[in-house]
Formats: structure tokens, C-alpha cells, sequence
């Protein structure tokens, strides 16, 4: 049955000489594969519907567990400004990825929500690396994974917080304090936000560069140590990094 689904384009495959399959985060069904029939053709009335980060009202004949097929659309927003801003588009990939990646875990029609909230808040350049953090955390739960900020990781008591790592999950106490990574009170409290905010209400990023550092490298430990995530797309914003 032919309907109308809004949805952003996660990524795009190439299938047969003319055709593509795309993978369409919708607000309706979660995660949706779609054939684009002749899409690769400059004729194709399809065309400008299968570009990576469009969001848009795509016209499916919808095929739940199956392949569905696109059959048209209308384009409401084009994210990442057609590869204009290498950085951003750095950003917006790696959304999308790690996006895709999550969804496969665990098909959550939320997870539309805030990847699209990312894609605005990206758009309206506020800070990068915290809009990406923050998404970082909020799939941590969806996941199944997420840490627990309530105990020392090594101790496992409950007590003032000294320290970070990633790679044993979470905080460390004073009293078991070996090299880990110092934490100051306020961080840890702009940590335990970013697992509750609404990105879609954020109007202002207020992070020294050493807290974006910390809070950056413990996502990577954490994310390397206890998921099964692995991003391609991870390289290629590193690039922005250095």
C-alpha cells in the first residue's frame, strides 16, 4: 500500500546500473529500506530524493520487514549544504552513521527525533563536537549501555567523584584514584544534563575546550570498550580534529 512518510535518508547504496537502496530513518516506522527504482539515471524523477541527509515526505509503497519501494516525494530539507562545509558534513555523517548503526540494534521511532534535532541544532552551527556528544549519550541508553554516573566503577560506592574512564565505565572515587583522568563537580553535572536535555531547546553551548576534550575521548573509551559500534565515518571527522 502506497503512503507518506517523513524521513531522513541515512545513506545510499548503489543496486543494479540504475537503481539505489536507501536507508530512510522515518518518523513512523524506525529504520526503512527502500528501493529507489532507476534513481541513478539523470532522468530519473527519483534523483533528487536519494541524497544522503534529505529529509524529506517520501512516497513508499511500504513493505514492513521487506524491501519497500519509493515511488516519489517531496523535499522539505536538504542537510549539510551539499558538501559545501567539509566539517559539517564531517558532523552530519557520522550522525548518521553512528544513527544507522544504533538503529540496527534497536529500532526506536525516538531515535528520529533526535537525530533530527542534531541535524537543526548542526545546521544553526552551534557547537559540533557537543551536539555530537550529546547524541552520543542519549544512544548509549538505546544501546542498552548506558553508564551508571551514581558509583565509582571501582569501588562501586557511592561517593564525591574524582575522576573519569571510559574504558572501566564511568567515575572514580579519591580513595581508588590511580592515573585516570581528573573531573571537576561542575563537569559532572554538565555530564549527567547532557543524558537529559532536549537537544531540540538548546540555544547556547557553555564548554571550556579542556571540558569538550574530556567529555570527547571518554565517549571514544566508552563507546570502543562496551559497544559493538564501529563507525567508518570516525576517520573522516577525525580529519576536523587535529
Amino acid at each position: 500500500m502506497k503512503e507518506e512518510v517523513e524521513g531522513i535518508i541515512l545513506k545510499e547504496t548503489p543496486y543494479s546500473e540504475t537503481s539505489k537502496v536507501l536507508q530512510i530513518l522515518t518518523k513512523k516506522y524506525g529504520l526503512v529500506s527502500a528501493i529507489a527504482k532507476g534513481a541513478s539515471s539523470i532522468k530519473s524523477n527519483l534523483r533528487s530524493l536519494t541524497i544522503p541527509f534529505l529529509y524529506a515526505k517520501f512516497e513508499l509503497i511500504y513493505k514492513e520487514g521487506k524491501l519497500s519501494i519509493l515511488t516519489g516525494g517531496n523535499i522539505i530539507k536538504l542537510y549539510g549544504e551539499g558538501k559545501s562545509d567539509l566539517k559539517l558534513y564531517a558532523y552530519m555523517s557520522y550522525l548518521c552513521d553512528l544513527s544507522y548503526n544504533v538503529l540496527k540494534e534497536n529500532n526506536d521511532k525516538e531515535i528520529f527525533d533526535i537525530l533530527k534535532s542534531s541535524l537543526d541544532k548542526l545546521s544553526e552551527k552551534l557547537d559540533y563536537e557537543v551536539i555530537k556528544n550529546i547524541v552520543e549519550f542519549k544512544y548509549l541508553n538505546y544501546l542498552g549501555i548506558e553508564p551508571n554516573f551514581n558509583i565509582c566503577h571501582k569501588c562501586h560506592m557511592v561517593k564525591d567523584f574524582y575522576a573519569i574512564d571510559g574504558k572501566i565505565g564511568g567515575f572514580v572515587c579519591h580513595d581508588c584514584f590511580k592515573n585516570e583522568r581528573l573531573i571537576t563537580p561542575n563537569l559532572l553535572k554538565k555530564m549527567k544534563r547532557f543524558q537529559e536535555v532536549n537537544i531540540s531547546e538548546i540555544t547556547e553551548i557553555k564548554l571550556t575546550d579542556e571540558e569538550k576534550k574530556l567529555i570527547s575521548e571518554f565517549l571514544r573509551e566508552y563507546y570502543e570498550t562496551f559497544s559493538a559500534v564501529y563507525l567508518n565515518s570516525i576517520k573522516f571527522l577525525d580529519m576536523f580534529k587535529s
